[in-house]
């Protein structure tokens, strides 16, 4: 038997190298025949090592219990518009000149699509990823809670000043609880994690993602108890990128309306964007993984991400969606919190708010990103939206607080600084 991460004895599958053959879950025979040979199933021991986690993070209903997010009527409607020759477009990464087909088949990407001014004018699948079947979001999930979040604030149901416990008071004396629900959402609480609970595997577990040890916490709710506010600077601002804060404020959200995670996100969102029903992956109790266990189509990210830049972009907040964005997405003033983490170095010159990165490029841009480099590049001025969906191996802890170091960082040709030099390069495509 396989040995999982470090919560659970050690590491495995560590986010350490390009892809340099294929990874194409269906070519190798992944999950596939009737009954699939033992060889090639994917079990929650070895869906997070290659080639499995690719067929994982495309069919996570079938990996853990999941909750359905529904679709409307009337999807928003993504015209083919001319196409940008972006097969050919090169950029740097560190030393190297990729072109962004080779960026896309290095970084692990499923499927990429560009839209202009609500036209996609590039959109591929890759490795046996079609455009009907849904992806993982993982930390791209955290944007969406953050508009859920706005909208509640909007409408004077959820107080962003409130202390978080106030709405539930079962997190009383945690660090989530005592902070503000804005610090919840800005990620600006000073929490640690115990060591073999990280927030983000501790959390895999509790959800049911990954095998549990005895004593382990084994739902969501009771996982947000376990990190401890630390005595000493309690007063002084920090950042600290971690899984509790969004968990804690879905919570609120569902004292407040009495309603679960994925209605919100069906009533609030969904039914008026998407094509395709999305789901979430929940625990043993129905919980929904507010910070991570969001899945959906390629274009359904793509719509969700044109329908934040139209928001966005809107002269007056005219509607309960509008509303919400534009609350969101206020430019924040935690550029120095952010530069002094020492997990975000790559993020110099960013700030965050309401789970999303704020670029302050003078072009109003903002970013959602995930773990296994999924992101969302959405940029206002130039009418432009980016949606990477991928399956890079990435399973090392993240540190337990704010003052402690990562275990790991994206190579070079995943990172954030090569994103941005793809971004950089594309730009002056644009017609």
């Amino acid at each position: 038997m396989r040995v999982l991460p470090a919560l659970l004895l050690t590491a495995i599958g560590g986010h350490a190298c390009a892809a340099t053959t294929s990874t194409d879950p269906i070519q190798l025979g992944v999950m596939q025949g009737f009954p699939p040979a033992m060889d090639k199933r994917v079990t929650k021991l070895n869906a997070f090592e290659m080639p499995n986690l690719r067929w994982a993070l495309r069919n996570a209903r079938s990996m853990s219990p999941s909750a359905g997010i529904d679709r409307g009527p009337s999807p928003l409607v993504l015209p083919v518009g001319t196409q940008l020759a972006l097969d050919e477009l090169n950029f740097k990464v560190g030393e190297a000149t990729l072109s962004l087909p080779e960026y896309l088949q290095q970084t692990y990407t499923d499927g990429f699509i560009v839209l202009q001014h609500g036209k996609v004018v590039y959109e591929r699948y890759l490795d046996s990823f079609t455009a009907r079947q849904p992806h993982v979001w993982a930390s791209m999930t955290k944007s969406v809670t953050g508009l859920l979040a706005a909208s509640l604030i909007a409408e004077g149901k959820l107080d962003p000043k409130a202390r978080l416990a106030n709405y539930v008071p079962e997190l009383a004396g945690t660090p989530f609880g005592e902070a503000s629900v804005q610090q919840n959402l800005d990620m600006q609480v000073r929490a640690t994690y115990p060591a073999n609970l990280p927030p983000d595997l501790g959390l895999f577990a509790a959800a049911g993602i990954l095998p549990r040890r005895e004593g382990m916490p084994d739902n969501i709710y009771d996982f947000l108890k376990v990190a401890t506010r630390p005595q000493e600077s309690a007063d002084s601002d920090i950042w600290f990128y971690q899984n509790g804060s969004p968990e804690a404020v879905a919570w609120a959200m569902r004292r407040i309306t009495g309603k679960s995670w994925s209605t919100l996100v069906s009533e609030r969102i969904w039914s008026h964007i998407a094509e395709d029903d999305a789901y979430a992956q929940v625990d043993q109790l129905g919980t929904e993984m507010a910070s991570g266990g969001m899945s959906s189509t390629l274009r359904d990210a793509a719509r969700f991400a044109e329908a934040v830049r139209l928001a966005a972009a809107k002269g007056t907040a005219d509607d309960p969606f509008v509303q919400a964005v534009q609350l969101a997405l206020r430019p924040n003033d935690n550029q120095a919190l952010i530069k002094n983490n020492p997990g975000a170095k790559e993020r110099a010159g960013y700030s965050y708010r309401d789970y999303w990165y704020q670029k302050n490029d003078g072009e109003g841009s903002v970013e959602a990103a995930g773990r296994f480099g999924q992101r969302i590049y959405i940029n206002p001025k130039r009418g432009l939206v980016i949606v990477k969906m991928s399956s890079a191996p990435d399973m090392a802890p993240r540190a337990t607080s704010a003052d402690a170091t990562a275990h790991v960082s994206a190579p070079k040709i995943d990172s954030v600084t090569a994103f941005n030099s793809l971004i950089s390069a594309l730009l002056p495509t644009l017609k």
